[in-house]
């Protein structure tokens, strides 16, 4: 536990003065008090709950003084002082996420590993040493790998969760934390991060950097207005592969299709191939892009943070004592968990594997109902580590807006599953999920399991090759000029597929 002490002002939330004085609390609802994720105790005169908070926490909780600190609001007229602790489950900021990228032969990729094409582009100058760092900013995580030009080998890689999070789990929470002042405080908070991830690789700050990540992360990290971001036509400040300081930030394709969508398809090589092949990445944003050389369509749908453990009521990143896989043997549960010690909470290949079991025993019925034999409180997975209705729900969101995508981009693009010759998998979740118990729960289709091949960040390992290569630079403008996106908000067809994908299959 740690124990911190806060002025909460006139119409404050402690929540706000937590994100000002930079303790990054998650609250992956953005404040809105529906994730149960910002958690304190109050050692002394813990104000009276709300009903939200009581939906959150047992009687005992309560009287031990645990509140959330999105409800907690000073509505009187004198400064009220908080002496809290915060819980902590582990040190994410040491994450051991999967950061590695896995080409077709299953080996990590370098610069070396991709054709330079005959162009001559200017792009990221390399320091003393010839070292440059290349980073992927994602929603949820952070990487960052250290690469040597000379070789263009990876010599290490740090990962971190990003703390943005304290200000909502997905882009369009940050959108309107950003809008609604907080810009400057969202900015401070990834460039911190960033300078961590610089420690951790054993640099100095001004070392050369390689950014890809998605729109909204990029214009956060630059200080960019987000106003346009959130608002139809939904209008970028600035997508173009450019300089800024001592960073080379990657080009992206629009508002929700950016620079991690154009490093993934590159470090896939789908720009260079005549196969038909289908890019994944299974992050909070859902992007998606199917094609080849010659056409390529992108999308991204709001699948939300479930799929990477957030949004679920013991949901946590994919760290040790995460529960990252689940069976269900004679109707009890048998599990692993990332470092084989006791049990904290679910990740992302953990909650798949759940909502795949429940589905196959017949606890939750094909509409995402619970059967009679699943209990009020939920699937007791391990001790303090549960399941909920309100957890299958997410998942149910989750998959139908994933599912839905990958359909509507068939469908416009004209070809079918048996014309796909792989499917790439890329995030971290993609290269630990259960390709089968996926499938089980409609998040793929069937046709495509045998030709699905989990790939790892795609995002970094883009950047990975471009700091390795500068030259790369015509090749990533190329791409994030010819992609085109799907938007799925304004597609009727994708509405329709949302409903029907909503049901589970039948095991």
């Amino acid at each position: 536990m740690d124990v911190r002490h806060f002025i909460i002002k006139k119409d404050e939330t402690l929540l706000d003065v937590m994100q000002r004085e930079g303790a990054f609390l998650p609250a992956f609802c953005g404040g809105n008090g529906t994730c149960g994720k910002c958690r304190v105790q109050f050692l002394s005169d813990p104000p009276v709950p709300t009903e939200t908070e009581q939906t959150f926490f047992t009687k005992e909780e309560l009287d031990a003084g645990w509140r959330l600190a999105c409800q907690v609001k000073n509505r009187g007229e004198e400064e009220l002082d908080a002496e809290i602790t915060v819980e902590k489950r582990m040190d994410e900021s040491s994450m051991a996420a999967e950061s590695a990228f896995y080409g077709k032969d299953g080996k990590g990729a370098s610069a070396k590993n991709v054709r330079k094409p005959d162009i001559s582009c200017q792009g990221t100058e390399t320091s003393e040493g010839g070292r440059v760092v290349a980073m992927d900013i994602g929603t949820t995580t952070l990487a960052a790998s250290l690469v040597e030009t000379a070789t263009g080998q990876v010599t290490k890689t740090v990962t971190s969760v990003n703390h943005q999070r304290t200000f909502g789990a997905d882009v369009l929470s940050r959108i309107k934390a950003s809008v609604e002042g907080k810009g400057e405080q969202l900015r401070q908070c990834i460039r911190e991060d960033i300078r961590s991830l610089m420690d951790g690789l054993g640099v100095s700050p001004d070392t050369p950097l390689v950014i890809s990540g998605n729109t909204t992360m990029e214009h956060l990290l630059l200080g960019y207005s987000c106003r346009t971001l959130g608002v139809a036509p939904y209008t970028p400040v600035d997508l173009s592969l450019h300089p800024s300081g001592n960073m080379t930030i990657l080009p992206g394709v629009s508002a929700f299709v950016g620079a991690d969508v154009v490093s993934g398809v590159i470090a896939c090589g789908m720009d260079e191939n005549r196969d038909i092949n289908l890019l994944v990445d299974l992050g909070t944003n859902g992007e998606m892009v199917l094609g080849n050389c010659d056409k390529m369509l992108a999308s991204s749908t709001a699948a939300g943070p479930a799929l990477e453990g957030g949004n679920i009521s013991c949901g946590m990143a994919g760290i040790a004592g995460a529960v990252s896989s689940v069976n269900i043997i004679c109707g009890r549960p048998h599990i692993k968990t990332i470092g084989g010690g006791a049990p904290a909470g679910l990740c992302g290949s953990g909650v798949i594997e759940i909502m795949y079991e429940l589905l196959k025993e017949g606890f939750i019925g094909a509409d995402g109902r619970p059967e009679e034999n699943f209990l009020k409180n939920g699937y007791e997975i391990a001790p303090s580590v549960t399941f909920t209705i309100g957890d299958v729900r997410e998942v149910q969101l989750a998959k139908a807006a994933i599912r839905a995508g990958i359909e509507v981009l068939l469908r416009e693009y004209g070809t079918g599953y048996e014309e796909i010759s792989h499917v790439y998998l890329a995030g971290g979740f993609g290269q630990k999920v259960n390709i089968r118990k996926a499938a089980g729960i409609g998040l793929l289709p069937e046709a495509l399991v045998p030709k699905v091949r989990a790939v790892g960040n795609s995002s970094l390992a883009g950047a990975v090759l471009f700091a390795g290569n500068p030259s790369l630079a015509g090749r990533f403008q190329t791409v994030a000029e010819s992609v085109k996106e799907i938007v799925l908000a304004q597609n009727p067809l994708f509405q329709e597929q949302y409903l029907a994908q909503m049901v589970f299959p039948q095991n």
